[in-house]
């Protein structure tokens, strides 16, 4: 079997159009739920469902206390899991105290192993498609008034969107992404909430009028 990709434009860093370079990426055949990949390990290694499915949701609790204690894990050929934490309040000062409440944990890392990647490496046979997903030019030209009625619309269903959603919804490059959201911020359409990573968007809720 193969693993299917296709090529796509990489966007300019300095916003010159003859300046075109392509780059590979996968195209995924499907997601697997949980469910689908305990079926899956229970065919192909012959091991009974059950007993896959408990040893599984057991991996994950303990790796989860392991981690949530300050340790390091390591999984055989897999890698090594740890843990990254944030400052909510900045200083750049070592002898002035950050109480524990300002430090938050912010997310898992992984680590993967050098035999883990090899063993891809090998297996991994690449075969070219044309992504039926990707968008063509006209597509990418959706106008400015387009993306915001996109936006609003998401925004009515999820309250609020992040950086990397808009990239998706808007279609745009990661700069021109953020470039657009601050806009909208100063057309007082927008209005940030959150720090870093957790940095969100969300509709600014119209003034009432008073001169009535």
């Amino acid at each position: 079997m193969s693993a299917y990709y296709d090529l796509y434009e990489t966007p300019s860093p300095d916003g010159i159009e003859d300046k075109k370079s392509l780059h590979a990426r996968i195209c995924p055949k499907k997601t697997y739920t949980k469910k689908e990949f305990v079926e899956h390990i229970s065919v192909f290694q012959h091991l009974p469902k059950n007993m896959v499915g408990a040893a599984l949701d057991a991996c994950i609790d303990e790796l989860c206390d392991l981690l949530a204690n300050g340790n390091i894990v390591e999984l055989g050929e897999l890698g090594f899991f740890s843990t990254s934490l944030k400052c909510l309040r900045e200083t750049d000062d070592e002898k002035k105290k950050i109480r524990s409440e300002s430090v938050q944990f912010q997310n898992v890392n992984l680590r993967i192993s050098s035999a883990f990647r090899k063993k891809i490496k090998h297996s991994m046979i690449l075969e070219r498609i044309h992504s039926t997903t990707k968008k063509t030019k006209n597509e990418k030209a959706a106008t400015e008034e387009m993306r915001k009625e996109r936006l609003v619309l998401f925004l009515q269903q999820n309250v609020c969107i992040n950086k990397n959603e808009y990239i998706q919804l808007s279609g745009l490059t990661r700069h021109a992404a953020i470039d657009e959201l601050n806009k909208f911020i100063q057309q007082g359409f927008l209005r940030r909430r959150g720090m870093g990573r957790s940095t969100v968007y969300v509709q600014q809720e119209k003034m009432p009028n008073t001169n009535k």
